[in-house]
């Protein structure tokens, strides 16, 4: 458990950590999120599915934007699996889509691990 109101568990697919969450994202659970997202990406590279997240707020947009950048300058990479269509549209709509790297599926995520990194 990250935080009241979001909820993660860690697996491994292929050697590559894949963290999947549900819940909200909001400024109640960026700050733990970022401190996981942070403590993971110190070591590697990492698939965030976000398939049961169903709230995003500006809060948590800003921490996705923190915790991918912090990984590349690790030389590592934060993937972002199976956003639902209104955290899509959030994303596109403060037009930070380019900021991150997206996969719909940890095969296509563990592909754009390597080729990006």
């Amino acid at each position: 458990m990250i935080s009241s109101g979001i909820n993660y568990s860690l697996s491994d697919f292929d050697g590559f950590n894949v963290l999947d969450l549900s819940g909200s994202l909001t400024i109640h659970t960026s700050d733990a999120f970022i401190s996981v997202v942070h403590n993971l990406t110190e070591r590697g590279s990492l698939i965030i599915n976000m398939k049961n997240v169903n709230f995003m707020t500006s809060s948590g947009l800003n921490a996705l934007i923190d915790v991918s950048y912090y990984a590349r300058e690790r030389g590592h990479r934060v993937i972002l699996m199976s956003p639902d269509i209104d955290i899509i549209d959030i994303i596109e709509y403060a037009d930070y889509f380019s900021h991150m790297i997206f996969a719909e599926s940890p095969e296509e995520g563990k592909t754009k691990i390597e080729y990006y990194t």
